[in-house]
This record gives C-alpha cells, sequence and structure tokens, in this order.
C-alpha cells in the first residue's frame, strides 16, 4: 500500500524518507522475525513546482507492504517531524484522469441536482517531478 508523506522539505533525501518510514513500521520488539515485520519497498518524492510564483511543495511516497503495518506506519508516524518538518501521513490514492467525471469534451447542459463544475480545477502552470528507489527487503 503506498502511503503520502505531506509537506516534507525540500532538502528531504530519498534515505531520510526511508529512515522515517522504517521507524513506522518497525515493531516494538527487535527480534522478531522477518516474516511478521513490514517491508518498506520503494520510497520516492514528488516535486510540484508552480512556475507562476516559484513555489516548490514536497511530499514523500512510500510502498509498504503487508497493509496492516502500512496502516500502522501511518498511525505512528502522523503529526512527527522529518528533517525538522512537522509531516501529515495518509493512505496514498492515485486519480486516473480518465476516471474525472467533468468530461471537457462533453460540454452538455448540466441538471442542477448533478455536478455544476464544469471547468477544470487543478491549477495551471505546475509541473509534477516523481523520482523513486526501489529497496532490498
Amino acid at each position: 500500500m503506498w502511503i503520502l508523506i505531506s509537506k516534507i522539505s525540500p532538502d528531504t533525501t530519498h534515505d531520510d524518507i526511508y529512515r522515517f518510514a522504517k521507524r513506522g513500521v518497525k515493531g516494538p520488539w527487535l527480534n522478531i522475525s522477518s516474516s511478521l515485520r513490514g517491508k518498506v519497498k520503494r520510497c520516492g518524492i514528488l516535486r510540484i513546482s508552480d512556475r507562476s510564483n516559484n513555489y516548490l511543495e514536497c511530499h514523500g511516497l512510500v510502498s509498504i507492504e503487508p497493509i496492516k503495518f502500512a496502516m500502522q506506519a501511518i498511525e505512528r508516524l502522523h503529526g512527527r517531524r522529518i528533517r525538522g518538518a512537522s509531516v501529515g501521513v495518509r493512505r496514498y490514492f492515485s486519480r486516473s484522469t480518465e476516471r474525472d467525471r467533468r468530461n471537457l469534451f462533453n460540454q452538455s447542459p448540466v441538471p442542477e441536482h448533478k455536478e455544476r463544475r464544469r471547468n477544470d480545477r487543478r491549477r495551471a502552470h505546475v509541473t509534477v517531478r516523481k523520482d523513486f528507489r526501489y529497496y532490498e527487503p
């Protein structure tokens, strides 16, 4: 399961995110079997830059298996600090533009009880750079 670590500082590295996620996955006992521990599979950094105002927003993405340990990591890590910044941790949901209900090509009149937003609310002038690393179990 993917978890999102929101609002990390721009100087945060993949290794920082990996160590942070390991703290959430690690059990209270050190000598437990590796089959009973969660594993951090992949770590990534999303760098979202807005060219209109030179704003940079960074978020961490971590893949943790199995799901039980990912949920446990969310509870343990939410509100903690990574490189001095207090971060939020939650489950990550991937959005697809194909599943957007506001199809821009179909501009038919919309009844009042349906979705009234016709335009896309996404920010213009934004670029997203994704950078991932794999970690061996």
